[in-house]
């Protein structure tokens, strides 16, 4: 096999490998980050780009004038756009299930900003995100991005892509289950935390000398946390059948866009 740089051809091939790989990784979690600085983006692209180049089907035709090739940008832009949205999904639906949480709790007025998404979030939204990221490269979930890779050049050649109507329905739908998915990781201390402030309103009624805010607050983050330490453990095996659910969609994904 020879070396993927060798011929104006094996360049050409890997010019819009390259530009593949990079925009799906500027849209993925983790390398998408602004906390990863961009020379290392590119670095890490082009490397993944030399690896996959050469098991890949060539390209049948090259761009050859400039409107072209902005079109071609365009059409790999906006597949790594939707492959990139799909991922995001699941990582999102972890974070927003900190937020609610974490609003429930009372850490809303303790935001932190986060580094790879430059907005504020709450500890428990941060924790949760990098749970899920180191699980998801224990499992392996990073073979999952460059196995979704190289289908991709087999399934949708480079410039070929077109957006079609099932794969923006999949996409809709993928935007209701982020707030389904995270509400079912939030449910039991939401529940919990309701059935606490519950009680706290009674015992206000009841008992009206009682300085309930004074009371609330640390009792909130008490229950709260102790049943996120108890439901931390059940999370784990969650969180890998999303790491799987995530390979699945991505080849769901490709399948719409052939």
């Amino acid at each position: 096999m020879l070396f993927p740089m060798e011929t104006l051809e094996q360049m050409q091939g890997f010019f819009w490998v390259f530009i593949r790989v990079s925009i799906l990784f500027f849209f993925l979690p983790l390398f998408g980050g602004s906390g990863m600085p961009f020379v290392w983006k590119i670095c890490l692209s082009a490397l993944i780009g030399l690896i996959v180049t050469p098991v890949v089907p060539a390209p049948q035709f090259f761009p050859q004038t400039v409107p072209e090739v902005v079109a071609g940008v365009l059409s790999e832009a906006m597949l790594g756009l939707c492959l990139g949205f799909g991922v995001r999904i699941f990582f999102s639906a972890v974070q927003l299930a900190g937020q609610f949480m974490g609003f429930q709790m009372g850490f809303s007025m303790a935001r932190a900003i986060d580094p790879q998404d430059g907005a504020q979030s709450t500890s428990l939204s941060q924790f949760l995100y990098i749970f899920m990221i180191l699980l998801f490269f224990a499992m392996d979930g990073h073979h999952l991005f460059i196995a979704a890779i190289v289908k991709s050049f087999h399934l949708v050649p480079p410039c070929t892509f077109v957006p079609k109507e099932p794969l923006a329905n999949l996409l809709i739908d993928l935007g209701g289950q982020m707030f389904l998915i995270a509400l079912k990781i939030a449910a039991p201390i939401l529940i919990a935390l309701f059935l606490t402030n519950l009680c706290l309103g009674i015992v206000a009624r009841t008992v009206p000398q009682t300085n309930i805010l004074m009371i609330g607050f640390p009792l909130n983050i008490s229950v709260g946390l102790i049943l996120f330490g108890l439901t931390l453990s059940n999370l784990g095996p969650y969180f890998g059948d999303m790491t799987r659910g995530i390979g699945q969609l991505l080849l769901r994904m490709l399948k719409l866009m052939s």
